[in-house]
């Protein structure tokens, strides 16, 4: 299976090279096909990947049959056995997935898989609500179309789509909750980007 491009790939680099200074256990929520786990596998000493898609997770086998320090969950993170849930990573990455899921319940569930001193990171989606949203993503709209015609268009697998619910601003409020001190900020794409280090008393 080759490599894509397309708005969630665009900051695979980004992720790679954060989790790689920390290694260890990586955990990627919504692995799809596996492209982020095969990339990630280099750098750090395991990935799990969990996608509660039999089609995606098919596919993520057959791209990493022959890569060893890789483990595929097909599931519902949000129900993950006792045992998975009590596990913890040095990196918990989430990239297009976390609309797809209870925003609360999710973050919680993140914060808690994560090991202390650990770091999550997340690409998301965000609704246009407020006027500033509609504008920002108007604005947006003709250099992204640059360049996905410079990249020559996007790579398209068969992944589920779901419509995001809420907006940045309301995303931020619930991180802050959750998560004190993440860092939410708008990026190109018509994505946001999420980050948080878990404390090491935790």
């Amino acid at each position: 299976m080759e490599n894509y491009w397309n708005h969630n790939t665009v900051f695979h680099d980004e992720l790679i090279a954060d989790a790689k200074l920390r290694g260890g256990r990586v955990l990627d929520i919504g692995c799809g096909d596996g492209l982020l786990l095969q990339r990630l596998a280099l750098f750090v000493q395991h990935v799990i990947g969990i996608d509660p898609d039999d089609t995606a997770i098919e596919l993520a086998q057959t791209r990493l049959t022959a890569i060893s320090n890789v483990a595929l969950i097909n599931g519902d993170f949000l129900a993950l056995p006792v045992p998975i849930q009590e596990e913890r990573y040095a990196s918990v990455i989430c990239v297009a997935t976390l609309h797809h899921m209870d925003l609360r319940s999710a973050l919680e569930q993140m914060r808690q898989v994560l090991a202390p001193g650990g770091r999550l990171l997340i690409i998301g989606l965000a609704d246009d609500k407020s006027l500033m949203d509609i504008v920002i993503s108007g604005l947006l709209l003709f250099p992204i179309r640059i360049m996905d015609r410079l990249h020559g268009g996007m790579g398209n697998p068969n992944v589920r789509i779901t419509a995001p619910k809420e907006s940045i601003k309301e995303i931020r409020q619930v991180a802050h909750e959750i998560l004190p001190g993440a860092k939410v900020r708008r990026r190109f794409y018509f994505r946001y980007s999420l980050s948080w280090d878990k404390p090491l008393e935790e």
